[in-house]
């Protein structure tokens, strides 16, 4: 099954959402395929050579250095423990740190400070703007916005994942229980 989720790296209901996020994907990683995706409700001009956060200047910065870390490593597992540990760290010095953490070796400062970094933010605007979220964190489902499943997931992500996952596969006994 696969998930998009769209958020912001400084936004209060995408941090909670991340301490969901966090054992879910731990426990049912092999059964699902998740793109994360940090821009939510910012905006580009001039082909990215600036950027409008929600949550301010420093948001963009974050978004931007999430991007580069997610695309060094098709990892998933790799990509949710930086990220998740990067939403709670309190400021972007713990990049490093999360990175170690999850296990990756990137050179992130190469990416912030390139084309590179303005390059992923635009495709994280172009993947957002497919789905035009109203609230962030917007989770999708199998590339189709449910706004009841949106809702389920924002109270119990691990029970909404479940149902999705039996209804479209057989799961062994033990999962999801």
């Amino acid at each position: 099954m696969h998930i998009t989720l769209l958020y912001e790296s400084l936004c209060p209901d995408s941090r909670n959402f991340m301490r969901q996020l966090g054992p879910v994907h731990e426990e049912l990683g092999e059964y699902i395929d998740i793109a994360l995706v940090p821009f939510g409700k910012s905006a580009s001009e001039q082909n990215g050579a600036l950027f409008h956060c929600q949550h301010g200047p420093a948001e963009c910065e974050g978004n931007r250095l999430q991007s580069c870390v997610i695309s060094a490593t098709n990892n998933q597992a790799i990509q949710v423990k930086f990220v998740v540990c990067q939403m709670f760290a309190l400021d972007y010095a713990n990049a490093d740190r999360c990175a170690n953490e999850a296990g990756l070796l990137t050179d992130v400062e190469h990416c912030m400070k390139t084309a590179t970094g303005t390059k992923l933010q635009l495709e994280a605007e172009e993947i957002t703007k497919l789905y035009r979220p109203s609230f962030v964190p917007t989770i999708v489902y199998n590339h189709v916005f449910d706004q009841q499943l949106q809702d389920k997931s924002l109270r119990n992500f691990r029970s909404t994942v479940c149902s999705l996952l039996r209804q479209q596969i057989s799961l062994p006994l033990t999962v999801c229980q």
